[in-house]
């Protein structure tokens, strides 16, 4: 805990406390404690820091791709929940959930953070963006398409339903 030297000081607040996830497919829903310490202010706020892992190792992760959706955001959030979705499948991340306020920008160390290490389960694929017609007879016709942006996983198959005009 921070050492107060004078009555009405305030400070950083500790780190968020009892994080729990709840993984769907490739979203993700935190929600964690308040700190034990908001550091005597009332404008306590949470950044949520996201990366991409493709080991254990801490070194091995990136920041999360830009696509990637935080509801209600992931910086100076009041509450203490986030949903992030359009996650890669099978894919382990890691959050930080940081606790910060007013004087947080002015403190020589680090936010106080939670982290919390998750892997995504299997989704289906997206659609298929585009599909061109290669040839025709009066019997038959070829088709072409290139693969979905985000396969999810290995393709086995496609599905093609065609109908009588």
């Amino acid at each position: 805990m921070p050492y107060h030297a004078c009555p009405g000081i305030t400070s950083v607040p500790s780190a968020p406390r009892s994080v729990v996830s709840v993984v769907n497919q490739t979203s993700v829903i935190l929600e964690w404690h308040s700190p034990r310490d908001t550091g005597h202010r009332e404008d306590l706020s949470y950044n949520v820091v996201c990366r991409r892992c493709h080991s254990n190792e801490r070194r091995a992760c990136q920041p999360c791709d830009d696509n990637v959706v935080f509801a209600p955001g992931k910086e100076m959030l009041k509450g203490t929940r986030v949903e992030i979705s359009k996650l890669r499948a099978h894919t382990s991340y890691t959050f930080d959930i940081q606790a910060v306020n007013g004087v947080s920008n002015k403190s020589p160390y680090p936010a106080q953070q939670l982290s919390i290490n998750i892997t995504t389960n299997q989704a289906a694929p997206s659609e298929v963006p585009i599909m061109h017609q290669v040839s025709s007879t009066s019997r038959s016709f070829s088709l072409s398409w290139p693969p979905p942006e985000q396969p999810n996983g290995i393709i086995l198959d496609y599905e093609i339903r065609y109908y009588d005009k």
